[in-house]
């Protein structure tokens, strides 16, 4: 199943999780975009340049951030995910379960699929480093001007082990360069993996890239 979000006209408060270069960006470009817009900015580093917009949240882990302020009731707030871990499947097993190693054998279904040290598995429909403002349109690769059939959250759907629930949360297009899931993706992430006790994959995936993880409880 994909848990799908539809993206704000004006988003109101922001959660940006990492303030390296690639949530810098995101800073300024959401902050361009909207200016009346609420950034939270959250990142490890005991501080940050000062001319990022947003309100900075430094010293602190983005997972455990998101599990404190995150609220059911705001179901239009974004997440924008700049950090090196998969943000979706932590948010979930900071509440309940274990993580489990992905089936090696899923490797041989997915586009350009790279082993995490993690037990995860990475995958892609580009074997090039895409452009930081791609605007991910639908249908082809703007890069290459190539056709593309299927996005990759569909082909991840069409996982088929009999053991494994296949949930993902599809990442929308905000801003070029940025994707972004809602409050409510994350909490219906929540609710869907309690539903049925056992093994689960739970992915994060876009039109072109994706992260997938096991997951048990």
């Amino acid at each position: 199943m994909i848990i799908r979000g539809s993206l704000p006209e004006v988003p109101d408060r922001v959660y940006i999780l990492g303030g390296g270069k690639f949530g810098s960006s995101a800073a300024v470009k959401v902050d361009r975009q909207w200016p009346g817009s609420h950034i939270h900015l959250v990142d490890t580093m005991s501080s940050l340049p000062s001319g990022i917009p947003g309100e900075h949240h430094t010293g602190t882990d983005a997972i455990n951030f998101l599990q404190e302020h995150l609220e059911k009731g705001r179901p239009n707030d974004l997440v924008i995910p700049c950090i090196p871990v998969h943000m979706a499947f932590n948010w979930v097993l900071g509440h309940f379960g274990f993580c489990i190693p992905v089936p090696v054998r899923l490797m041989e279904f997915l586009p350009g699929a790279i082993a995490g040290k993690d037990r995860c598995i990475y995958t892609s429909l580009s074997d090039f480093l895409c452009p930081d403002s791609c605007a991910e349109p639908e249908g082809f690769c703007p890069t290459t001007e190539k056709k593309r059939k299927e996005p990759l959250f569909k082909i991840i759907e069409r996982i088929s082990l009999s053991s494994y629930r296949v949930i993902i949360v599809r990442s929308e297009q905000l801003l070029p360069g940025v994707g972004a899931v809602t409050s409510k993706q994350l909490f219906r992430l929540l609710a869907e993996t309690r539903k049925k006790i056992g093994r689960s994959l739970i992915a994060t995936a876009s039109r072109c890239h994706g992260v997938v993880h096991g997951f048990i409880h």
